[in-house]
């Protein structure tokens, strides 16, 4: 005997957009989540950095060569921008550091300019390049003391550098020490005899 229960069919479902999965129909229901491996997050985190660092690098050179391109005319209001720039993004760079505290100084931005000397001289204390500007700088404002220091720790770094010893002279000089600004002239002149700066300034002693 033929059973009279009828199945119900469920009617099929619709046909999803290609890429979809089904859509949970329980309240609460989630799929899975996928967990990054911690490893694999990492290394791409780093080389994200590094290639945000080469980037960086990249930018800061065109900004140099820009820099460059001005200073070559000595046009340096217009290279400053780009020096700034360069520094910007190679902080690390202390050869920028040092040619953007030179560029401020000519440009007269003297606080500038001790501030990226400054700045050089905090991570490489034996730089004599940004001592000597340092030095400079500190001179035209009227520190001779500081300034005399700054070209004397030239003269301990670069021992045969006659424009150091003259610049330490007049410095001395004008502290009123004239034995010692003699001997710093008379040094730079055996390191250098053409050392004009350096005859004057002796002659100059001498006629006093």
């Amino acid at each position: 005997m033929q059973s009279t229960e009828q199945k119900i069919s469920k009617p099929t479902p619709p046909a999803l957009a290609s890429g979809f999965g089904p859509v949970p129909t329980r309240i609460g229901a989630r799929p899975t989540l996928l967990v990054a491996n911690e490893d694999a997050s990492a290394a791409v985190r780093q080389q994200v950095i590094e290639n945000l660092h080469e980037f960086a690098g990249r930018i800061a050179v065109a900004h140099r060569s820009a820099a460059e391109a001005w200073l070559s005319q000595n046009l340096y209001k217009e290279a400053l921008p780009h020096l700034e720039a360069a520094v910007r993004f190679a902080p690390d760079d202390l050869e920028y550091a040092n040619q953007l505290g030179f560029v401020r100084y000519i440009t007269g931005d003297d606080q500038g300019a001790i501030a990226a000397f400054v700045s050089v001289l905090e991570r490489q204390p034996g730089n004599a390049d940004s001592m000597f500007n340092l030095g400079m700088v500190l001179f035209g404002q009227g520190e001779f003391a500081r300034a005399e220091e700054c070209f004397a720790r030239v003269c301990d770094v670069r021992p045969d550098d006659h424009e150091a010893w003259n610049n330490r002279g007049v410095a001395a000089h004008r502290q009123g020490r004239t034995a010692d600004a003699a001997i710093c002239f008379r040094r730079a002149l055996a390191i250098n005899p053409s050392n004009e700066d350096a005859k004057a300034n002796l002659a100059t002693l001498g006629a006093s």
